[in-house]
């Protein structure tokens, strides 16, 4: 039964020492952004939403390379076809 007993003090300990951590992150976090007013969020809104339809605009033109309005078995289809009328033309 004593076991419980350093078991429950080592989840105390490992907790506090996160519970440090946490402080310590979140004091970083408030001296990093003491300075920011609300016109840099504004700025930093416009830029984000900037850069969001710039790589939706990539992403389509991307996604339209991909997709061929005609099927590629036509396409295939049709290359042999012009293949083989330029084999008659030559006499081939």
């Amino acid at each position: 039964m004593e076991y419980v007993n350093y078991i429950a003090l080592g989840c105390s300990i490992a907790a506090f020492a996160l519970s440090l951590i946490a402080c310590a992150r979140v004091g970083k976090f408030v001296k990093g952004t003491a300075d920011t007013d609300w016109e840099t969020l504004a700025n930093l809104t416009g830029d984000i939403a900037a850069l969001k339809r710039t790589c939706q605009t990539l992403n389509n033109r991307l996604n339209g390379m991909n997709k061929a309005t005609i099927p590629q078995e036509q396409i295939i289809q049709q290359m042999l076809e012009h293949q083989n009328v330029e084999q008659i033309r030559r006499g081939g």
